[in-house]
């Protein structure tokens, strides 16, 4: 019964097994769990992993489109999905991750931003929520996904953290609250090459979302689940419009998202 709280609780702690074992969840059948169940089922799961996998280190968000949400609730989510990253998944560039970690990863070109004050969870326009940020990183996620292949739903997502895993960050690039800086962040292009300079995937930040725009969006999410921001969390914007496979799978189409040939993964931002 996943309405019942003991049963929540269960289910979650159990994740940690498929997670540990890199091996999917059994599917949550479509309607028979909530999203405000699915929050409750991850919140007992972060718990868990917080046991051995370090202190909250920021949040993510995901399946998000600009006013995606405008007139109601899509496919059972009320709003966009957040999720939690862990410290001990936070690497530096430059950090090696066998692809044996995982059930079934991909490196994801992401755009990150670092809060620098409490302010960010009462700031109102874009100016007053560049203020409290100490500015943006270079983000790529290396997710895994526990989810099945067959009959898994944006709203098990959920309860399985949104599969995160493991990210590596650049250095930061400071801000300072002007529209300047708001143009420059809606204004970028990125790249992803591997070590040999092959160009796998290219794009515009202005074809992905407004940084800003989703800073907020991710923080109004995160005060509904009871959880404020701090200086120091990280935040994963998501991805910009560049997903790589890292081995032959059954997730992804791969004429859409092609598996990604190397070994390193280099996403730069211009």
């Amino acid at each position: 019964d996943l309405t019942n709280p003991e049963d929540q609780k269960r289910l979650g702690i159990s994740f940690m097994n498929n997670f540990n074992e890199a091996k999917p969840i059994t599917a949550i059948p479509a309607g028979e769990l909530s999203e405000e169940n699915a929050y409750k089922i991850a919140d007992y799961y972060v718990e868990e992993q917080l046991k051995t996998r370090g202190t909250i280190a920021g949040y993510k968000i995901g399946t998000f489109a600009r006013g995606e949400y405008d007139n109601g609730p899509v496919e059972g989510l009320s709003g966009p999905v957040t999720a939690v990253m862990f410290s001990n998944g936070i690497h530096k560039s430059g950090t090696h991750i066998s692809i044996d970690c995982c059930n079934m990863s991909f490196v994801e070109a992401d755009f990150g931003a670092v809060v620098k004050s409490d302010a960010i969870n009462s700031a109102k326009s874009d100016l007053e929520i560049l203020a409290a940020l100490s500015g943006f990183i270079p983000f790529i996620e290396m997710p895994d996904i526990i989810q099945p292949v067959e009959g898994s739903t944006n709203v098990s997502g959920i309860a399985t953290n949104y599969d995160f895993r493991n990210a590596f960050i650049g250095d930061l690039i400071a801000t300072e609250p002007t529209t300047e800086w708001i143009d420059r962040l809606n204004n970028f292009s990125f790249t992803m090459i591997n070590e040999t300079g092959e160009l796998l995937a290219e794009g515009k930040i202005e074809n992905a979302y407004e940084p800003l725009y989703r800073v907020r969006n991710m923080r109004d999410r995160l005060l509904l689940r009871g959880r404020s921001l701090k200086a120091g969390d990280i935040l994963s914007l998501g991805n910009m419009g560049a997903i790589r496979p890292l081995k032959e799978n059954l997730y992804f189409d791969a004429s859409v998202r092609p598996v990604f040939r190397g070994n390193i993964a280099t996403v730069s931002y211009i």
